[in-house]
């Protein structure tokens, strides 16, 4: 859920408008093995494609009195030179009110849509894959205590597919949390956390034949930490247990120790060291399992040696179970992945309301289905000018 934000905007920076140009090389798009053949996949003898974006939107920060209202909004035309059936129309809205009730009493109310074409690494072949996430959410906080406070929220989480070869896959989720937190003298918060989720598949039908379910429960219990170490040491993340109920594929439930850790270390005044180490259940969102649990770290490196020049270096692993479908590895069992990324970014920005950015990454995948092995490699630039 949205975090609390405190940010307060002058007059002068309510409303900030700004464009972008973007285009990106990726040498194996649908991320298609080496043993595949891609005329046969997609019709097409190249796995690469170039693709330009064109973009504009706007920002409003927005203070009434104590109450706090941010609106983003972002639109985006995507062309293909290769798939050139894969051009579309995206957009990212998000719309939040941060209110506030007296000096114990306070909370968020929000809506987000996104529409975007998702990614191919689960899917493997050439179908449209254009889709719109939306989440709902509102929460509340109450401070009982100089030292305590209890919160409790509800959002929803739509993941909705364009195409109707694609519905099989769209999901819903409807959540509830409850927080009982410690606020520490230093700054420093710790928690108890319930997390109850009901999902569904809504164009799914469950026969006797059936190889996947249409609904599921999953309850998350978690200790919470956002502890501030030091002036320059934070670490935020939680540690809990997870348990995933099928409504009718009860062999393929999911118990276990769930957690992710986020520690962010400032070296110095040009070097920020960030890691996340994982082990979590997500939406896989493809055509033949339902989630996928992953267990990996992430690291990024940043490097500001100049107001105006940030690089970073972002290095990711992953192992990539897939839980809650048929047995889709031909050797037998659920597939099992391990996903590698390196990358180098560059950020300049010249003028205070000019910025150029700079992508590279390789990715690699070794998979226990040698037909979702591939390997990428990536480079962009994106020019993005504020008024």
């Amino acid at each position: 859920m949205p975090g609390e934000s405190r940010a307060m905007a002058s007059p002068d920076d309510t409303v900030k408008p700004y464009v972008a140009l973007g285009m990106l090389y990726d040498s194996n798009f649908l991320r298609l093995s080496d043993r595949v053949d891609p005329v046969l996949a997609t019709g097409k003898s190249d796995k690469d494609d170039f693709i330009k974006r064109l973009s504009a939107g706007f920002t409003m920060d927005w203070a009434i009195s104590r109450q706090h209202i941010v609106i983003k909004a972002n639109t985006n035309q995507n062309w293909f030179q290769n798939f050139t059936t894969l051009d579309y129309l995206g957009w990212d809205i998000q719309t939040q009110w941060n209110w506030q009730m007296g000096n114990n009493l306070n909370g968020e109310v929000g809506y987000n849509t996104v529409q975007e074409l998702g990614s191919f690494a689960r899917i493997n072949r050439l179908v449209p894959n254009l889709q719109n996430n939306q989440r709902y959410f509102a929460n509340g906080g109450y401070l009982f205590h100089p030292r305590g406070k209890i919160k409790f929220g509800v959002f929803r989480d739509e993941y909705l597919f364009d195409d109707k070869t694609r519905k099989i896959t769209d999901n819903v989720e409807d959540n509830a949390e409850l927080n009982l937190q410690y606020l520490s003298p230093t700054g420093s918060i710790l928690g108890l956390r319930l997390l109850a989720t009901e999902g569904q598949y809504p164009q799914r039908q469950f026969t006797a034949t059936s190889t996947q379910d249409n609904a599921y429960t999953r309850i998350n219990y978690a200790l919470t930490c956002d502890w501030h170490a030091s002036e320059i040491t934070r670490l935020n993340g939680w540690f809990g247990y997870t348990q995933q109920h099928y409504a009718h594929l009860n062999e393929r439930d999911f118990s276990g120790l769930t957690a992710r850790l986020d520690l962010t270390w400032q070296a110095s005044e040009k070097t920020q060291l960030a890691l996340i180490a994982r082990r979590e259940i997500s939406q896989a969102l493809n055509l033949f399992t339902n989630f996928v649990l992953i267990q990996g770290a992430d690291l990024n490196l940043t490097w500001q040696p100049t107001q105006k020049i940030t690089l970073t270096l972002p290095l990711s692993y992953q192992q990539q179970e897939f839980l809650g479908g048929g047995d889709i590895n031909p050797g037998g069992g659920q597939e099992k992945d391990n996903v590698g990324n390196m990358g180098l970014n560059l950020r300049y920005s010249p003028l205070d309301n000019l910025s150029i950015s700079t992508v590279l990454n390789y990715e690699k995948r070794e998979s226990t289905d040698s037909l979702r092995s591939y390997d990428t490699q990536s480079a962009g630039i994106n020019i993005l000018a504020a008024f």
